[in-house]
C-alpha cells in the first residue's frame, strides 16, 4: 500500500482477509511477516520488494498483546 493503512485485528479470535486478485491481501500478512522477522514469505534478501513502485521506503508498526504485556514492532526499510 501506498498510504498508510490501519488493519485491526481486535475484537474477534477469527478473522479472513478477502477481496478481488491483486487488492493487497498478500500485503497485510508480508508486512506483518517483516515486521516480526524482518524478512517476508520470499525471503530475508528481497525485501526490498515490499516497498511499493512509486515509494522509495517502507515502514510497518504491528502492536500486539502477550500474556498481558502489549508490545510494539516497527521496522522500516529504504
Amino acid at each position: 500500500y501506498k498510504d498508510e493503512q490501519e488493519v485491526r485485528f481486535d475484537g474477534s479470535p477469527l478473522w479472513m482477509l478477502s477481496g478481488t486478485n491483486g487488492s493487497g491481501k498478500s500485503s497485510i500478512f508480508d508486512a506483518v511477516t517483516f515486521a516480526l522477522f524482518g524478512h517476508h514469505r520470499g525471503g530475508g534478501q528481497n525485501a526490498v520488494e515490499l516497498i511499493n513502485k512509486d515509494s522509495n521506503a517502507l515502514s510497518v508498526e504491528f502492536d500486539f498483546t502477550l500474556d498481558g504485556q502489549l508490545y510494539r514492532i516497527k521496522r522500516t526499510l529504504k
